[in-house]
């Protein structure tokens, strides 16, 4: 009954037509479901996915061994994240919902092996059966499943209020016991930090302290909560080991996420595509997940998504994975997508009540993405993207830097925009890679000679090894690109300027930078924009920077290739 409800619920979620979807197609894929019974447990999954439930099943079997007798459980195995997206609505390794004393847990069988994600959620649901009064607080309940398992997204659940509050992130009680899923507050902060409040609680009294307050008034809840909370951000924690850059010069892709549910970071199209660039000698993709301003004056930031045709950070965790089950890096790279379509470069705030209020949204949007980062094993992290307006906020800047610090060991980097905007910046010292999004224009001739498009990259260039040569640090383009269009190279920011179509000439433009910049000591790494996750190609009349079946792909390719003939540089 609890399936078949869902389901009909869902029905009107599920686009047909791009999703390629039919209430037949769903019906037999459950109808095949075997059913197996352990306990009061029903696990239901097709045969190709009985490895998986003979991985999780004495998980939630040793869960389960306190939970009531009245308890009812039905497990469902999907065999990989787009189907249990497009039937459940969900790409997250595991859910749980609740009708009664009936829970249903929905499990992707493909979910990387680590962070192990899962494991709270089957905690949560043998939690949820002794105490029903928390499945009306799903983000309580999970902390608990975490604290019961002992670590949440890789990290030890203990100290994890400890690494919030010392960011200046850490949620507060109110924010965790809120009603409704807020698009402002990460949930992985949430649950993290709850599940350290209920750790010191457990340390205090045991399991009967931590029925006793489940159980207890709405005031006294929260009472409690704060007084855990007091205790658990003294527990001593330590940052991640800071790790290097990695050793080869970075053949990378800004690796654009398609906002299907067949065609995101987690589906096996992803996978086929970066298989796919990993022929082009690619050895690096840059993952880009965003968050959203209303306007450039608006300092509250939405960045938390849940679903699964956005980059939730599922999806994030998935793209990094695949990428490094192939052999690559990655490289995280938040950024801020503005209300109608305003240039990021222009959020600026009013006065400096909004500029502490955007900093402390920024913060939390940032550590997020770190705490996702370092648990799906990223190369590199990139703190902000093109925010030039916020760049003169230097103090506010490097307390962000610290924060992050205290999330992820990978070199971080900042990206400006255009080269020519490196000078502007006073926090390179605190960061570990000069980053720039080069966009700078090559020439203004339209009909420039390859040999000028050369001298034009140097010079486009020039201030990023100057600051190299003075800060001893290297430089890494953290997108590159060129329209397809005439003259590619006179505003390589445009992608749609009414230029008539020439993917040969952004080709020229590509070759340019790799003939002008390939011996360079300085140059590290670039991350050519863009391929998007479906794999696609171009088409015929296709005005944007998609290289992917076009020229500009080909001497990608060709220079990378050249690139990695040649070593490490």
């Amino acid at each position: 009954m609890l399936l078949s409800v869902f389901l009909v619920a869902l029905s009107g979620l599920i686009d047909r037509g791009s999703e390629r979807d039919s209430i037949a197609e769903r019906e037999r894929f459950f109808s095949l479901l075997a059913t197996e019974r352990r306990g009061n447990a029903a696990w239901r999954f097709h045969e190709s996915e009985r490895i998986a439930f003979e991985k999780w099943a004495p998980v939630l079997d040793r869960f389960l061994s306190a939970a009531p007798a009245r308890l009812a459980l039905t497990a469902i195995v999907f065999p990989d994240t787009a189907t249990k997206a497009l039937y459940m609505g969900s790409s997250r390794p595991a859910d749980l919902a609740w009708e009664g004393d009936h829970a249903r847990v929905d499990i992707d069988a493909s979910a990387p092996i680590q962070p192990d994600v899962i494991s709270p959620v089957l905690a949560a649901a043998a939690i949820g059966g002794l105490e029903p009064r928390l499945r009306a607080k799903p983000e309580l309940l999970l902390a608990a499943g975490a604290r019961s398992h002992g670590t949440w997204w890789g990290r030890d659940v203990a100290s994890f209020a400890a690494l919030l509050e010392r960011a200046g992130a850490q949620p507060t009680v109110g924010e965790a016991l809120e009603d409704g899923e807020r698009q402002d507050i990460s949930p992985i902060c949430v649950v993290g930090a709850a599940a350290a409040w209920l750790a010191a609680g457990f340390r205090e009294g045991g399991d009967a302290s931590l029925h006793r307050v489940f159980r207890a008034s709405d005031r006294e809840l929260a009472e409690t909560l704060e007084r855990w909370r007091q205790a658990a951000q003294r527990v001593v924690f330590s940052a991640p080991r800071r790790r290097p850059l990695p050793s080869s010069f970075l053949r990378g892709v800004s690796y654009a996420m398609s906002n299907s549910i067949d065609g995101s970071y987690a589906s096996p199209r992803s996978l086929e595509t970066l298989k796919r660039l990993s022929g082009m000698a690619v050895n690096s993709v840059s993952v880009i997940p965003y968050g959203f301003l209303r306007t450039e004056r608006t300092p509250e930031l939405r960045f938390v998504h849940r679903n699964p045709r956005g980059e939730t950070d599922e999806c994030t965790l998935r793209a990094v994975s695949d990428a490094r089950s192939l052999g690559m890096t990655a490289m995280v790279k938040p950024q801020i997508w503005v209300g109608g379509g305003a240039f990021v470069g222009g959020v600026a705030m009013a006065n400096p009540a909004d500029w502490a209020k955007w900093f402390d949204a920024y913060r939390r949007f940032a550590m997020h993405h770190a705490l996702v980062a370092e648990a799906s094993g990223a190369a590199l992290f990139c703190i902000g993207t093109e925010l030039s307006g916020t760049e003169a906020q230097e103090k506010r800047w490097r307390a962000t830097i610290a924060a992050v610090r205290l999330a992820t060991g990978a070199p971080l980097l900042y990206a400006t925009n255009w080269a020519a905007g490196v000078s502007k910046i006073g926090f390179w010292d605190a960061l570990d890679v000069i980053g720039a999004d080069f966009y700078d224009p090559l020439s203004v001739d339209a009909k420039a000679s390859d040999a000028a498009l050369v001298e034009g990259v140097r010079r486009a260039a020039q201030p990023v090894a100057e600051l190299s040569a003075a800060m001893h640090k290297p430089v890494i383009f953290a997108e590159a690109g060129y329209p397809p269009a005439q003259g590619a190279w006179t505003a390589p920011h445009e992608e749609d300027s009414g230029r008539p179509l020439a993917p040969e000439d952004a080709a020229r433009a590509v070759r340019a930078v790799f003939a002008a910049l390939a011996r360079e000591r300085w140059w590290k790494g670039v991350y050519w924009w863009k391929v998007f996750s479906d794999g696609r190609d171009a088409g015929a009349s296709d005005r944007s920077f998609n290289f992917l079946g076009r020229p500009a792909g080909e001497a990608i390719a060709v220079g990378f290739r050249q690139l990695a003939g040649a070593g490490s540089r």
